[in-house]
C-alpha cells in the first residue's frame, strides 16, 4: 500500500476482510433472516446501515478502525446480500427488522449509523427506539433519490438488466461520475466497488423502489434528541449536500460537518477525518459533553 494510492488510516477492502470473521445468518423473524457481522467490544456499540444496493462491508475502514474499540455490527438490508427476502418491502419492515436483529444481540442504546438511503432507516429507528447517538451520511430526511435513478431502476427491472454481467461497466462509470471526489485516487474506487458489488438479485433492487422512494421523514425530525452528526461531501453527486445541511438544522443539537476532498462515500475517501468525527460523536456521548464542543476539539487536535 502506497500513500500515492491510499489516503491516511485507509486499510484495503481484502485486508480487511482478511482479518475479520465471516459473517452469519441472525433469524430476526419467522420469515427474514439477516447476514451480519457482528464485533464485541465496548458500549456504546456501532451499527452501520447500507445504502440501497449496497453492502454490509462497505464501512470496511470504519470496521478496521473500531475493531476492538466499540462493539461493532454491519449488516444486509433484508433482500441484499445473502440475507433473505421480506415478505413485503417498506422502510417500516427494515426498521422493525434492525430492532429485532439488535435484541437479538442484545444491544440497547447503539450508535446508528446510516449512509445514503441507509440514513432513512437510522431516522426512523432513532425516533423510535433508545439510541446513544446518530450519524447521517450522505443523506439525509428527504429528497434521498437523484432525478436520473428512478428511470435507470425501472429499466433494469423492466428489462432484467441487472441478471445481465455487462451492466456492471454502467454502473461503475455511474460511480465514478456521481459518487466520488475528482481527486479520489482510481485504487480508492476500485477497491470501494469490490466492496459494493453490483447486486443481481431482484429483490436488491426493489428494496430500493418499494422502501425508500419518496421517504420524507421532515415531519417528525425533531424527534431525534440524541447527538447527532450529519457528514456530507460536497462532490457527492447523488444527495446534494444542501440536503444534509438542511437536515441537520432540523435536528435539535446536531452538528453538521462538510468534508472536503469527497463525495457520496466519505468513510470510503477520508477515513482519517471521518474516524475522527466518530471518536468525536462517542467522547460526546461517553462524557456528556456537548457535541459541537466535542468536534471542534478533535479537529484542532
Amino acid at each position: 500500500m502506497t500513500t500515492a494510492q491510499y489516503p491516511p488510516e485507509y486499510v484495503p477492502f481484502e485486508d480487511v476482510c482478511r482479518s475479520l470473521p465471516t459473517p452469519r445468518q441472525v433469524q430476526v423473524s419467522d420469515s427474514v433472516e439477516l447476514e451480519t457481522l457482528h464485533l464485541t467490544g465496548p458500549d456504546p456499540a456501532i451499527v452501520f446501515v447500507h445504502g440501497g444496493l449496497g453492502s454490509l462491508w462497505n464501512p470496511y475502514p470504519q470496521l478496521a478502525a473500531f475493531e476492538g474499540e466499540r462493539e461493532l455490527v454491519a449488516y444486509s438490508l433484508a433482500g441484499n446480500g445473502n440475507s433473505t427476502v421480506r415478505p413485503t418491502q417498506s422502510l417500516a419492515g427494515h426498521v422493525s427488522d434492525l430492532r429485532q436483529l439488535l435484541d437479538e444481540l442484545q444491544i440497547e442504546r447503539p450508535i446508528v449509523h446510516g449512509h445514503s438511503y441507509g440514513t432513512a432507516v437510522a431516522i426512523e429507528y432513532a425516533k423510535r427506539h433508545p439510541t446513544a447517538g446518530v450519524i447521517l451520511h450522505a443523506g439525509g430526511d428527504h429528497d434521498l433519490t437523484p432525478a436520473w435513478e428512478k428511470p435507470l431502476l425501472r429499466l433494469f427491472l423492466a428489462l432484467r438488466l441487472y441478471r445481465i454481467p455487462v451492466t456492471d461497466a454502467l454502473i461503475r462509470q455511474l460511480a465514478y461520475t456521481v459518487g466520488f471526489h475528482e481527486e479520489t485516487s482510481r485504487a480508492v474506487v476500485e477497491d470501494f466497488l469490490q466492496s459494493n458489488p453490483l447486486p443481481h438479485r431482484r429483490s436488491a433492487w426493489t428494496t430500493v423502489t418499494d422502501a425508500f422512494w419518496g421517504y420524507d421523514g421532515r415531519s417528525d425530525i425533531d424527534q431525534l434528541g440524541m447527538p447527532t452528526l450529519v457528514i456530507h461531501g460536497p462532490a457527492d453527486g447523488i444527495v446534494p449536500v444542501e440536503v444534509a445541511r438542511d437536515t441537520a438544522n432540523r435536528i435539535p443539537g446536531s452538528v453538521f460537518c462538510r468534508l472536503e476532498g469527497a463525495g457520496h462515500v466519505a468513510m470510503i475517501e477520508r477515513p482519517a477525518a471521518y474516524n475522527t468525527l466518530i471518536r468525536a460523536l462517542i467522547t460526546a456521548i461517553r462524557e456528556n459533553r456537548d457535541l459541537e464542543t466535542a468536534v471542534f476539539s478533535s479537529l484542532d487536535g
